[in-house]
């Protein structure tokens, strides 16, 4: 019983280093779902800064133009401006063990939306 106990601690170590590590830096897909508004794709370039910065660019059918956010872990953040919504996109999320990326959209405080993103 003990050996299982000790199997099982190792497993989950491993699977939080590998989350606690993980890098959304990259090029991504992004499918997005944004309930009266329709769906599509964007196009999404990340690169993790230190002290949990995150920039990059966003193209899709909300807008074109840079990104700025955060990271901490598994989780991330960013949000540019829309001219079609009329204000600031935020995008929250979390990367999957899988290397996905999972998470919704807000505009003016209010969840709009969801994504699921894919490495390029």
């Amino acid at each position: 019983m003990n050996k299982i106990k000790k199997f099982m601690l190792v497993c989950a170590c491993g699977l939080y280093s590998t989350i606690a590590l993980a890098d959304v830096t990259g090029s991504w897909v992004f499918s997005v779902t944004l309930g009266d508004l329709g769906s599509g794709d964007a196009t999404i370039s990340l690169t993790q800064e230190a002290e949990g910065k995150l920039s990059g660019t966003y193209a899709g059918q909300l807008a074109n133009g840079p990104v700025a956010g955060t990271h901490e872990g598994n989780k991330f953040s960013f949000a540019f401006n829309s001219e079609l919504l009329g204000g600031a996109i935020t995008y929250s999320g979390e990367q999957q063990a899988d290397g996905t990326v999972q998470g919704v959209v807000s505009a003016q405080g209010q969840d709009i939306g969801t994504f699921t993103g894919r490495m390029r």
